[in-house]
């Protein structure tokens, strides 16, 4: 049967440069194939993960009210309530969430008032920020790691992404899903099958299951937990970086688990001007309309204010 690999890491953060190109294959060729891998000897510290998923629950078990101090619904940043995700026709997601922006912000005005660079409302809760701060952090180095194996499975210098990503607007989430069971009456699904908007995105996700995917023959693939082991997934500005020699998979949550799930997902983007053109990655021309070079966020901030006028115009129906 198909199902997701896993790959071990540590090679490529430890070894020589043959193990690092080793590792750097066997990645490309997961993405290639299915979009999604599950990796283990990532090196982020087993504590880093604990604290979010400790700071998650913590918040989230606080009332509405207190929860509803911190939300930023121009901005989508802080809390974001339960089936706060509807579109016209859908039924909404079955979770709520708390969104985090990219720990640095960059120095041009202009940016800085986008909602991609808004600052985070943070709770009044002792050690929740430098919690969830702390696991940002480790897991953002890691992406970047990720993103040089990228780079050398395609061919290009290593440090390509991190010239491309100086003004990050890379942002997590730290989302809750009740069981299925307590939100039946709404809906039956906690997300909606989707493609992530960014490069990569890095998840961490409690031993509970309900994550999906896509497969290449189109039946949807359970991605198993594994406490030792962090999901990465491909983006669609990566596809299109790629030409499609990368895939975006469709991924959907359902927790039918019978427990609370929690998981922390960190979408890594590069600077709101860089240019997606496959020229620059993998020296070919645009293989289709789909393909054109664009520039990320202008494209992206593009679909999230199609998406929020959407949510507006769900809730006045």
């Amino acid at each position: 049967m198909d199902a997701i690999p896993t790959l071990d890491f540590a090679a490529f953060r430890t070894g020589d440069a043959a193990a690092r190109g080793a590792v750097a294959q066997q990645l490309g060729a997961a993405f290639e194939r299915y979009g999604f891998i599950q990796l283990t000897g990532h090196g982020v510290p087993q504590p880093a993960l604990d604290g979010a998923f400790a700071a998650a629950e913590a918040f989230f078990d606080r009332p509405e009210a207190f929860k509803r101090l911190v939300q930023d619904r121009r901005n989508n940043r802080g809390y974001i309530p339960m089936f706060d995700s509807a579109l016209p026709g859908q039924k909404p997601g079955g979770h709520e969430a708390f969104s985090v922006g990219h720990l640095t912000r960059p120095a041009d005005p202009a940016l800085r008032d986008l909602p991609f660079h808004a600052e985070t409302p943070w709770p009044e809760m002792p050690g929740f920020r430098a919690r969830i701060e702390g696991c940002y952090a480790a897991m953002y180095a890691l992406s970047q790691d990720i993103l040089a194996a990228v780079a050398l499975h395609l061919g290009v210098a290593e440090d390509f992404f991190v010239e491309a990503s100086r003004e990050s607007y890379s942002n997590m989430r730290v989302v809750h899903y009740p069981p299925a069971e307590a939100v039946a009456e709404v809906t039956d699904i906690g997300v909606r099958a989707h493609a992530d908007e960014g490069l990569i995105t890095l998840l961490i996700q409690d031993m509970n299951g309900g994550l999906f995917v896509q497969g290449p023959a189109g039946d949807w693939l359970p991605v198993v937990p594994n406490r030792d082991a962090m999901v990465i997934n491909v983006g669609k500005l990566l596809r299109r970086w790629t030409n499609g020699r990368y895939q975006a998979a469709l991924h959907k949550v359902v927790n039918t688990s019978g427990r609370e799930r929690y998981s922390i997902p960190l979408f890594v983007h590069p600077s709101y001007h860089t240019r997606i053109d496959p020229a620059s990655l993998v020296g070919e021309a645009p293989a289709g309309p789909e393909f054109e070079p664009i520039v990320a966020g202008e494209r992206v901030y593009a679909n999230f204010k199609a998406r929020r006028v959407s949510w507006q115009e769900a809730e006045k129906a």
